[in-house]
């Protein structure tokens, strides 16, 4: 049954994701065990834990980046665990913007952005230049387009990463730890761009240890150790009132 037949919450909202059962192996480590969830059209999930619970594995298993053992994952209604799907297709609808960034060092800046468009979706160069100055503009660095990665700093690669993510036209947004490669004070540039994009309605599945950014932006925050969902809800339940001891023995950790 696709996403569309679940209908969607009562404010109208369709479910963008469903996960439903699914299990991640590596070998006969079990590192996702048994996580549904659905995340709706708009909305901005933060994912918290420490390391090794699983968050980024999940993050992955939403485009099949990482293989999945079992369960299903639905994006948009097309059931992406299914063999026959057309899994680049999906992946042009949800960009990820990943710890390291991920530029091409030997291609400048707009080059970077253009890749995609034109390889992928066979944009016309000078469509996909245009759009590619517009992206570079929202992320604040116009400047730099003809800039190599190697001239840029953290927080400026990490911004071009979310502008070439967006070149894409994604209507999902899917963050690995995108600060936490990035010196303290650039942090906050790159933030700020998450910011917009929550502000502009874009769904948004981020893991992240910024937990001013998780109370501030979120939508929904969920807490996951060993493989497992073990607690979710608003930031001002999950962050500020958590109820599971292993969510409070995090957060006394990190906060």
């Amino acid at each position: 049954m696709g996403a569309e037949n679940r209908s969607s919450r009562a404010d109208g909202r369709k479910v963008k994701i469903h996960v439903s059962h699914l299990r991640k192996n590596f070998d006969s480590l079990e590192v996702l065990r048994d996580i549904s969830n659905d995340i709706y059209e708009g909305e901005v999930v933060v994912i918290i834990g420490p390391s090794g619970s699983g968050k980024s594995t999940f993050l992955r298993c939403l485009n099949r980046l990482e293989e999945i053992t079992d369960g299903e994952v639905i994006i948009d209604g097309v059931d992406i665990t299914d063999k026959k799907a057309d899994i680049n297709h999906v992946r042009e609808r949800i960009g990820m913007v990943f710890q390291h960034f991920n530029l091409f060092n030997n291609m400048n800046v707009i080059s970077n952005l253009m890749l995609a468009p034109v390889e992928l979706k066979k944009a016309d160069k000078n469509q996909a230049r245009e759009e590619a100055m517009k992206m570079l503009e929202r992320v604040g660095l116009a400047d730099k387009a003809e800039a190599y990665p190697s001239q840029l700093s953290g927080g400026q690669k990490q911004r071009v990463a979310i502008a070439r993510a967006l070149c894409m036209k994604p209507d999902i947004m899917l963050f690995d730890e995108p600060t936490s490669a990035l010196d303290p004070e650039m942090v906050g540039e790159v933030l700020q761009v998450m910011k917009q994009l929550a502000a502009e309605g874009m769904t948004m599945v981020i893991v992240t240890h910024e937990m001013g950014f998780a109370r501030e932006v979120s939508d929904r925050v969920i807490f996951m150790d060993g493989g497992y969902i073990v607690e979710e809800g608003t930031p001002k339940e999950v962050i500020l009132n958590p109820k599971e001891p292993r969510t409070i023995d995090f957060l006394n950790k990190v906060l």
